[in-house]
Formats: C-alpha cells, sequence, structure tokens
C-alpha cells in the first residue's frame, strides 16, 4: 500500500540522517552517562579501595593477676590483627617503642601504636587514666585516621566501664546498698567484658565492628535509581523532540514544491500525510527501543515489569509523535521551526521531567507534583516512574490512557490543520 510505502521511505531516510543518530539516540545517553559516571558509577560492587595502612603494635600493658590476668591491651592487639581489619590495615607486633617510632620514621610503618602498661587498670579502676600513643607518618593521612577512629572506639568502649561502675554505684547508693571497691570493680569488668564481645561482633551492640557506612547499600541503589530515573527523564524529553523534528519534514517539502506535486499526483492526501504520521511512529518507537536497550547495557537501567514498560513505551510514542504533527501544523514554515521546538518545546519538556529531579526530595509540596501534568510529556514521565518503581498495569494504566487521549486530540488537531491548509 502507498500509506505503507511512503512511511517506509521516510523512516529509512530519517535512520540515516546524522542528527536523528546524534540529537535522538546520542545526546540522551551522553546525558545519563554523565549523571553515570558522576552518581551512578560509584555504586559498582568493586567500590572505593583504600590503601593497605602498616601498623605496628606494641603491648606494653600487664595483666590483672586478681581479674583472671584480664589484659585490655593484648584484647586491643588482637583486635588490631584480626580478619575484620584485615582490607584496610596489616598489624604486627613490635617489643620496642623507640623500635617502632624509628620504623615509622624510616616509613617501614604507617603508624605505631603503643599501649601503656596501666591500660587493663586504668580500664578496670573509676578513677584511672591512660592513654594509647598512635605515632604516625606525617605523609599519610586517611589510613592513621581510621587507626585513630578504631582505637577511639575501642577505649570508648572500656571508658564505658567507669560510666558503668558509677552508675551502679549511684543507684545502689540509693537503695542503701553498700558497694565496695570489689564490687566496683566487678562491675567495671563485666561491662569491659561484654564491650570486648559487642566489639568482635558477639555482643547486641558492635561498638567497635569496622562496618560500611550505614546505608551504603541503600544509598548506592538510591544512586543507581536516580541515574535510571534520569535516562527516563531524556528519553522522553528527547522524543517529543524527534517527533517534532520528524514532522518538519512536511513543512520543508512544503517549500521545496515536493508535497504540491504529490498532491496533484492520484494519491490521496491523507495516504500521503498519514504515511509521514506512521513514519514519524516509526521513528520514535526505534528510538525508544534502542534507548532501552543501550542504557540497559551500559548502565544496568532497570526499566520495570515488561507489561507496564510496553504499555509506557507506547503512551510515549503515541503522544511524542501526535504532539510533533500537531505543533508542526501550526508553523508557517520552517523558520518558525527554531523558536518553537527551541524554546516552548524546551521549557514544555523541562517542565514535564522536573519531577526526576524532586522525586528524592522530601517533603516536596503537591504543586511541584502536579505542575508536570499540565504537559503531556509530564504524563509520560509519570508512567515511566511507575513502571519503573515496580508499578503493575493497573497502575501504569492511567497516565498511559492520558497520553492516548492526548496523542488522539492532537492528531485530530493536526489533521483538521493540514486539511485546511492544502485544501
Amino acid at each position: 500500500m502507498k500509506i505503507f510505502d511512503i512511511a517506509l521511505k521516510d523512516t529509512l531516510r530519517a535512520l540515516r540522517n546524522m542528527f536523528f543518530l546524534m540529537f535522538g539516540i546520542g545526546i540522551p545517553l551522553l546525558m545519563a552517562g554523565i549523571f553515570y559516571f558522576a552518581f551512578g558509577g560509584l555504586t559498582s560492587d568493586e567500590g572505593f579501595q583504600l590503601p593497605q595502612t602498616t601498623v605496628l603494635v606494641v603491648n606494653l600493658d600487664e595483666p590483672v593477676a586478681e581479674y583472671d590476668n584480664f589484659s585490655a591491651g593484648e584484647i586491643l592487639a588482637d583486635y588490631l590483627q584480626s580478619e575484620a581489619l584485615s582490607e584496610i590495615m596489616t598489624a604486627t607486633v613490635a617489643t620496642d617503642p623507640a623500635i617502632a617510632r624509628a620504623a615509622v620514621d624510616h616509613q617501614e610503618a604507617g603508624v605505631a601504636v603503643i599501649i601503656p602498661a596501666e591500660f587493663s587498670t586504668s580500664a578496670l579502676s573509676p578513677e584511672g587514666r591512660a592513654a594509647v600513643e598512635v605515632y604516625q607518618d606525617p605523609t599519610l593521612t586517611i589510613g592513621p585516621g581510621i587507626v585513630r577512629g578504631i582505637i577511639g572506639q575501642f577505649v570508648d568502649a572500656f571508658s564505658g566501664s567507669k560510666i558503668a561502675a558509677n552508675v551502679a554505684h549511684d543507684q545502689l547508693g540509693a537503695q542503701d546498698v553498700a558497694v565496695d571497691a570489689a564490687m566496683m570493680q566487678t562491675i567495671a569488668i563485666e561491662y569491659s567484658n561484654w564491650a570486648t564481645l559487642a566489639g568482635q561482633g558477639e555482643g547486641n551492640n558492635p561498638y567497635l565492628t569496622i562496618q560500611s557506612p550505614p546505608g551504603q547499600d541503600e544509598n548506592a541503589n538510591q544512586a543507581l535509581g536516580m541515574v535510571s530515573t534520569i535516562m527516563a527523564g531524556m528519553m522522553v524529553f528527547y522524543s517529543f523532540f524527534t517527533g517534532a523534528a520528524s514532522a518538519m519534514s512536511i513543512l520543508q517539502e512544503e517549500e521545496n514544491g515536493i508535497l504540491p506535486r504529490l498532491f496533484t499526483t492520484p494519491t490521496a492526501q491523507s495516504t500521503i500525510l498519514g504515511g509521514k504520521f506512521i513514519s514519524i511512529l516509526c521513528l520514535v518507537t526505534v528510538q525508544i527501543i534502542v534507548l532501552i536497550i543501550a542504557s540497559s547495557l551500559i548502565f544496568g537501567t532497570e526499566w520495570g515489569a515488561p507489561l507496564p514498560m510496553a504499555m509506557a513505551a507506547a503512551g510515549l510514542v503515541v503522544a511524542a509523535a501526535s504532539f510533533g504533527v500537531c505543533i508542526t501544523s501550526f508553523l508557517k514554515d520552517t523558520k518558525q521551526t527554531g523558536i518553537v521546538y527551541g524554546g516552548v518545546m524546551t521549557v514544555m519538556g523541562m517542565v514535564g521531567i522536573s519531577s526526576v529531579f524532586t522525586a528524592s526530595t522530601p517533603n516536596v509540596s503537591g504543586a511541584a507534583e502536579t505542575l508536570p501534568l499540565i504537559v503531556p510529556q509530564g504524563w509520560a514521565m509519570r508512567a515511566w516512574q511507575i513502571a519503573m518503581g515496580g508499578g503493575g498495569v493497573g497502575d501504569v494504566l492511567a497516565p498511559v490512557a492520558v497520553l492516548l487521549a492526548l496523542g488522539a486530540i492532537f492528531f485530530l488537531i493536526a489533521v483538521y490543520k493540514f486539511n485546511k491548509r492544502f485544501a
């Protein structure tokens, strides 16, 4: 049939057009790629790898004999050498503080940790004071900072034993219970033992366990979701431009005299214009399919379940193609396309995809959520966000229905305008 011959001719010509390849496919992928490498690229499984810090541990602590040779220094030294910290530091034991400091000075080690002799006694005594020395290479920053943080957490946990003993003393004293030094020490050491188990991940509150930052996996998923939403926004934005730019061929052929000559042939005017509309539908469809496949392979974009995704795509194709034909029907010549496409459609597109940048903002006003829906791009974006958010057919049905209805209205307006124009 002639209508499909015209559609095939125009579609193949557009697909060979470098402008379509760059503007319709290249730029959307480029824009999403910028955000991907700025945010999404940081969510890879490999993550950011810190260099290992070489640590020398000098344990001068003297165990407390009356409490089964309890040694807070030995616990700290063992923890610094534990498997839990092996990815960020390599700790070995040294016997002489001077030798350890000299190794740091000669950059044979990054940090020297020197545990004082009275460390255990101070940890168990409410009035005790002791300081763990962290001697570092001044040229290093991150590694020594991590070591200081770990030791700080460890010391804070033992400091809690003093607080626990003092609180117990006050509470028991308020109930007229006699509290002696032995009981105070028992409470302190029980708390220290609990804190030690917690630090090794065996308690209910792992004070000293080195963990990923809270919500790291969640933040990574949010970053990837943001990149996926931006990719959908770029696809919606440029699909409407493709629909309009493809419809511009009607104006070009009118100015070149091709279209008037076609109207003198036996081919009906409706067939010629119908073929061109089908061509625009095909071109936008190709654009969307390529962008979905390419973004899935390159950025790992999650587009949602197949059927809701297909419905969102169909709504976008119909709305973008018919809107492009409709807006072109109001233009007198190609000279007006620059202002309309570059100004009006850009503003409409940015309003329509504004939800991309407000979706993750807390306490967004109702006006900000409703504003995008005054333009067809906003309904298309709503459909894609629902589909990509795991919505089903019923969830995506309403925005898709609005897109199809708008598409029908735009198409009828375009038919009326062109019939009146070429009558």
